[in-house]
């Protein structure tokens, strides 16, 4: 990775996803007991969009330093890249669901929906930046070698 910052940008996204989560099953599971009906597509689609996010951040983050053998750079971009668009539908999708703003006073399920919208758009945002971190690493090292280079004397057994 290019920049020093990335790991810390994965660590924070894995700890939304996981708030994300959290909020998502809650607001599934209120569908499940007090409606006694299945929950919208839209939160179930948010709580698939967590899963995911944190299988993709397992292998673009781990992946790379544990596994060498099984990264490949084009393929973390590509999960970047739909991550993103899962996230940006998701999120959109729950905010037109929710409404909103509302005044929740003491609502946990409002408040909670509330704060799955708000987690969904960061978790966006943070995907997007990964993406294009991703992508300008990429190019960048498109086509050459960008590693450290070879002393022109060195020996291989020196």
């Amino acid at each position: 990775m290019a920049f020093a910052f990335v790991p810390i940008v994965h660590i924070v996204a894995a700890i939304f996803a996981i708030i994300e989560l959290g909020l998502t099953a809650y607001l599934a599971s209120g569908y499940n007991s007090w409606y006694d009906d299945y929950s919208p597509s839209r939160i179930n689609f948010m709580i698939f969009n967590s899963v995911w996010s944190l299988l993709v951040l397992v292998y673009v983050g781990l992946t790379p330093l544990y596994m060498t053998s099984v990264f490949h750079r084009l393929a973390a971009l590509a999960l970047n890249a739909i991550t993103t668009i899962f996230w940006f539908a998701g999120a959109i999708a729950l905010a037109v669901f929710v409404g909103g703003p509302y005044e929740c006073h003491a609502n946990s399920y409002c408040s909670s929906s509330e704060a799955a919208v708000a987690f969904g758009f960061f978790l966006w945002a943070l995907f997007t930046f990964l993406t294009v971190i991703d992508a300008l690493d990429s190019l960048r090292s498109r086509g050459h070698n960008v590693g450290p280079a070879a002393k022109p004397n060195a020996f291989p057994g020196a």
